[in-house]
């Protein structure tokens, strides 16, 4: 998307956060988070649609091309490509042989760079497809700055099952969040 783009549609772009570089989007004057879970199914050819809301958020904000790639066994991760560009930015200033640093170097590699078609589409490969085991039915899901897509079977256990730690809801209060 181009600044005129922006400024036509009433927004504002700026790069920043508190640990470096991040596109954020701004819409009079409130920040564009992606936020919220949409059923979705990934169909025979490996294609996901993105709900509208989102879609509309991807598309305005930031543009078609996306980076998928997965940091967990369980999902996908789909990240604008100026929220990956500033994601790899940030990686290059790690020390690159730290053990956590190259096991996510290694872990995004399997990514791919995509665009999403024009129903909003987003083709995912073959290789993640059979890594994650996402296929069928998943949840479309607003994580801030990136979209995460989930089987839904796993999705509708996890909020069963998982909850907070009292260490964990400590730790949230000592964010004060």
């Amino acid at each position: 998307m181009g600044w005129l783009e922006v400024v036509q549609k009433g927004l504002e772009w700026e790069e920043s956060s508190r640990d470096g570089p991040l596109p954020v989007l701004r819409r009079r004057g409130h920040v564009e988070r992606f936020r919220g879970g949409f059923p979705a199914t990934i169909d025979a050819k490996g294609r996901f649609k993105l709900p509208a809301r989102l879609r509309e958020q991807l598309e305005t904000g930031f543009g078609r091309e996306v980076y998928v790639c997965s940091f967990f066994p369980h999902e996908l991760r789909v990240y604008p490509l100026a929220v990956w560009q500033a994601v790899e930015e940030r990686l290059l200033n790690k020390p690159a042989m730290k053990p956590a640093v190259l096991k996510l170097v290694e872990r995004v590699n399997y990514g791919q760079l995509l665009e999403m078609d024009d129903q909003g589409r987003i083709l995912v490969p073959v290789l993640l497809r059979e890594m994650v085991e996402v296929k069928g039915e998943v949840v479309v899901s607003g994580r801030i700055n990136h979209l995460a897509v989930t089987n839904r079977s796993r999705a509708a256990s996890f909020l069963k099952e998982a909850s907070l730690s009292d260490e964990e809801l400590e730790e949230l209060a000592q964010l004060e969040l």
